[in-house]
């Protein structure tokens, strides 16, 4: 999403009623959202229960918690808060004062009375920067993951564009069930590292081309766990989702799936799509065991299980749009 594009929403905290009132006119009326609070206290609270900010406007002199204090608290909680660009608004106008403020991690200060004009371009001017640092942060992200998810395809011996493939059906699907582009997205880049645990598995059972053993199926079974455990240290929201898909898409939908037996709504909508995208891509392609099933073959299967491996409302989807999964599979052959 581009900078025009993006609807940014700014905090406020400032104990003063009038100042709240008009900086938040100002703000809205340049079309940003806003949240007012008048307490430090109550907006590290509203954050820590997920409030999401682009920007923080922070009063320095407030009682019970002052704007350094506030900061500091905020730089040091989890990534998510800690990384919102803090500018602060202060009557005070001496070094000693500025200087505090860029030390607890503030990236800008405002002097108190301002013109309407310089604060929203000094606003205009951190949410650029963050943007994109932003950007730049996802970008890393998504080539990472299909690097990552290359390598464990050339582990296993997957079919050349098996990922790619998997990652169009997931985005496909998350549309078809209501979610918005962006959503899509992220079901889209996070089915990718669906089988990212194979990179701990031995390659003499990962790439065995006849019936594994039961001690080895065991084996096997492990790689949604190691998956989790790889995906699953990070804090990067799209890097979380992977970290579900990776452990999840395994999960059958009466519970009879593994590696934790989630049943149903348990299972989480991104290992749902993940499970049907990728079994559909496994019948829709020759596998080092089998031979490719006919479309008829797979439509029929994917009918019957619907309910017991796949979600039933994400098979009507699947089934009243097969031609457009046919197109996605046609566009990235092997």
């Amino acid at each position: 999403m581009s900078f025009e594009e993006k609807k940014f929403h700014i905090l406020t905290i400032d104990d003063a009623q009038t100042n709240r009132i008009m900086i938040e006119k100002i703000l809205k009326d340049a079309g940003y959202t806003v949240t007012s609070v008048s307490s430090g206290l109550e907006a590290i609270e509203l954050l820590h229960e997920g409030l999401t900010a682009d920007l923080i406007l922070l009063d320095i002199i407030m009682e019970e918690m002052n704007g350094f204090e506030t900061c500091q608290i905020i730089k040091k909680s989890k990534k998510a808060m800690a990384e919102i660009p803090v500018i602060f608004l202060t009557a005070m106008s001496d070094i000693e004062g500025i200087s505090n403020g860029f030390e607890v991690g503030g990236v800008d200060y405002i002097t108190k009375p301002f013109q309407k004009v310089e604060l929203l371009a000094r606003i205009k001017t951190h949410l650029k920067l963050k943007h994109y640092q932003d950007q730049e942060i996802e970008q890393t992200q998504r080539e990472l993951i299909y690097t990552i998810a290359r390598i464990t395809d050339v582990h296993s011996l997957e079919t050349g564009n098996h990922i790619k493939r998997v990652s169009e059906y997931a985005r496909l699907l998350a549309i078809l069930a209501g979610y918005d582009e962006e959503k899509a997205e992220i079901f889209q880049l996070a089915s990718a590292m669906h089988d990212v645990g194979k990179i701990g598995i031995p390659d003499a059972i990962v790439n065995k081309p006849g019936t594994l053993t039961d001690e080895e199926i065991t084996v096997m079974q492990r790689h949604p766990d190691i998956g989790y455990e790889i995906l699953s240290q990070s804090t990067r929201p799209l890097l979380k989702a992977s970290a579900i898909v990776a452990q999840q898409h395994h999960e059958h939908y009466d519970g009879t799936g593994y590696p934790r037996g989630l049943k149903g709504k348990e299972i989480h909508i991104l290992g749902r799509i993940a499970a049907l995208a990728d079994v559909f891509d496994a019948l829709d392609t020759p596998r080092s065991y089998k031979k490719r099933w006919e479309s008829s073959e797979i439509l029929a299967f994917i009918q019957q299980e619907s309910g017991k491996h796949f979600d039933p409302q994400l098979v009507e989807l699947f089934i009243n749009n097969f031609g457009r999964f046919k197109k996605i599979r046609d566009t990235f052959p092997d």
